[in-house]
């Protein structure tokens, strides 16, 4: 990824639009601190989740992978199953770490390189492990990208909503963690904007087709189960811009 010119920008700090997912992780994340929610406490099934804060099963379901890969639910099936609060291990204690980039204003750019480092590793995971349901999801989640590809803030929020799904397939909890952590960090700390100059994200260039095709991609190398294509595609995607 080339970054000496993306380097020079400034970023200003806008939080992004929250989807109604993100807003149910976050109301449900808020609700575990405030009322201090002992680890094991059960919060309720995925039904009476649903009637609580208004959602659709789907969009629980898409809420609860976040909150699952950031250690902060438990889900168990079967009778007396449900989702309840996680047991706050050292990978809670990794991911409050990386929050707590926030508060030192680490570069952006740093946060990139470091995910940049970890993106192979993601891939391999997910071309290794990888369902029919994660590849359904990756289709998905690529139709909208690619609807929103020339849209300088939805684009971006889809870009990274495809690298948090390729990520959440990893079975090795302290990389998921840990990758999907950087990922809302980027997020958070990016500028949302009314054209491509002052989106100011390093790497980023939703305006070519050639960057659309480099992330279909990376789904195509998920479906096909091969680690070489895997490799490939990480690289192409590194050296032509996230």
């Amino acid at each position: 990824m080339a970054t000496t010119q993306d380097e020079a920008r400034t970023f200003q700090r806008v939080a992004p639009a929250q989807s109604v997912a993100d807003r149910v992780v976050t109301e449900v994340e808020a609700m575990i601190k405030s009322e201090g929610l002992e680890p094991g406490h059960r919060i309720g099934t995925r039904q009476e989740l649903c009637e609580q804060f208004g959602v659709a099963p789907a969009t629980l379901g898409e809420a609860l992978r976040v909150l699952r890969a950031r250690g902060s639910v438990d889900l168990r099936p079967g009778p007396g199953g449900g989702i309840f609060v996680a047991d706050q291990s050292p990978l809670i204690r990794l991911a409050h770490s990386v929050l707590r980039l926030r508060q030192t204003g680490a570069p952006v750019n740093d946060v990139i390189k470091v995910l940049d480092a970890l993106d192979e590793a993601v891939m391999q995971d997910a071309v290794h492990n990888r369902t029919d349901a994660d590849i359904a999801d990756l289709d998905a989640v690529m139709a909208e990208l690619t609807e929103h590809w020339h849209d300088p803030i939805e684009g971006l929020h889809g870009n990274w909503r495809l690298h948090r799904r390729i990520a959440e397939i990893s079975p090795n909890a302290v990389l998921r963690t840990f990758y999907l952590n950087l990922v809302d960090y980027i997020e958070g700390e990016t500028a949302g904007a009314a054209s491509e100059d002052a989106l100011a994200v390093p790497g980023f260039r939703q305006d070519t087709d050639e960057r659309l095709r480099i992330h279909e991609a990376l789904i195509a190398a998920i479906r096909s189960g091969d680690p070489e294509v895997g490799r490939k595609a990480v690289l192409d995607h590194r050296t032509l811009g996230r």
